[in-house]
């Protein structure tokens, strides 16, 4: 069945008024756009300004330059070529000027047009470091057995090996020691064709040698006198470092020659808790000790103890306040905060 002319007419009029209504809706949400140009349009403008911005800032690994209206960092290398990118946003200060952006020193670039504010602000942590410091001693003596009685002759040959422990006594604040030079008394036994090993050896806790040589040095016997005894002086430049509780054993170990020397030394009645005179038969696979027995010898050497700590203080940014203005319309202000991941160090 068709329409009547009446149904008709009342179709058309109600589709007519849709038709305005729809009209007039699309009119207002046009009007309620903001235009390019209009006022509207600044905030947006410099939201989308500092996104770039902020997106760059996060990650910034150093910064170069700060300042009000500038900022210049490095961020981890983008390109392959293992060297970090520089970027730079800068704004002239001067109004209508634009906020640029370079790129690793290329070309300025604008980024926003007709800037009339730009500013940056920085939130800095002041971290202090407490750095600790060491004074080192002139040389001073740091152990030593001298006697006038009781001497006796310790041989250096293949089966017949001595080797002195000492335990330097330090000042209760020592953090290290080390060695600079041993004396000690030898002398030739002919025939003068022999050669010694004077070692500085870590030492067990049992005061014996470990076979560790921190460093040795050669006595050759053809420099030796015969028959009397002369003091001979070795020097060491490698025997540093060492705690204030270890001990050390000076070994005077066989090279050469039938009897390499003959060193001097107390054989009875020694009585010293931090020496302890050893003597290996066995080409040092075993020690024996000597009780009451020391070799006569002077060590030097310096010692290092604590000293003041010295404070040091770097400055980290934490983050950064960015505030932006195009156009001039004082309410199109946009303002943001990013915070710096890695915290990179700045000058106060």
């Amino acid at each position: 069945m068709g329409f009547t002319l009446l149904e008709t007419v009342v179709a058309v009029a109600v589709t007519s008024v849709l038709m305005l209504g729809i009209g007039s809706a699309m009119l207002i949400a046009a009007r309620a756009m903001p235009d390019a140009q209009g006022p509207a349009r600044a905030p947006v403008a410099g939201a989308e300004a500092l996104e770039p911005l902020v997106a760059e800032l996060q990650y910034a690994v150093s910064i170069l330059h700060r300042s009000g209206r500038i900022i210049e960092f490095t961020v981890a290398d983008r390109s392959g070529d293992g060297t970090p990118e520089v970027i730079r946003y800068e704004w002239s200060g001067a109004a209508g000027e634009a906020l640029t952006r370079q790129y690793n020193g290329g070309t300025a670039l604008p980024v926003l047009s007709d800037v009339r504010d730009f500013s940056l602000s920085y939130d800095t942590q002041t971290v202090s470091t407490e750095i600790p410091q060491s004074n080192e001693s002139a040389e001073t003596l740091l152990a030593a057995y001298n006697s006038e009685q009781d001497y006796g002759d310790y041989p250096i040959r293949e089966t017949e090996l001595y080797a002195e422990y000492f335990r330097p006594v330090l000042p209760a604040d020592a953090v290290s020691w080390k060695v600079t030079r041993v004396r000690f008394w030898a002398r030739q036994s002919e025939p003068a064709n022999g050669e010694t090993r004077v070692q500085l050896q870590r030492a067990t806790v049992g005061k014996l040698p470990t076979g560790i040589v921190l460093q040795e040095q050669t006595l050759r016997e053809s420099a030796l006198w015969p028959l009397v005894y002369a003091l001979q002086e070795m020097t060491y430049t490698q025997v540093r470092d060492l705690p204030p509780q270890e001990g050390l054993c000076l070994v005077f170990r066989w090279a050469s020659g039938d009897v390499a020397c003959e060193l001097l030394g107390q054989n009875r009645n020694v009585a010293q808790p931090n020496l302890a005179l050893t003597r290996s038969t066995d080409e040092s696979v075993s020690w024996l000790p000597l009780a009451g027995q020391s070799l006569l010898f002077w060590v030097y050497g310096t010692v290092t103890t604590a000293g003041t700590p010295q404070i040091q203080e770097t400055h980290h940014l934490n983050a950064v306040t960015l505030r932006l203005r195009a156009g001039l319309d004082e309410q199109a202000t946009v303002q943001t905060r990013v915070r710096t991941l890695n915290r990179p160090e700045v000058t106060p």
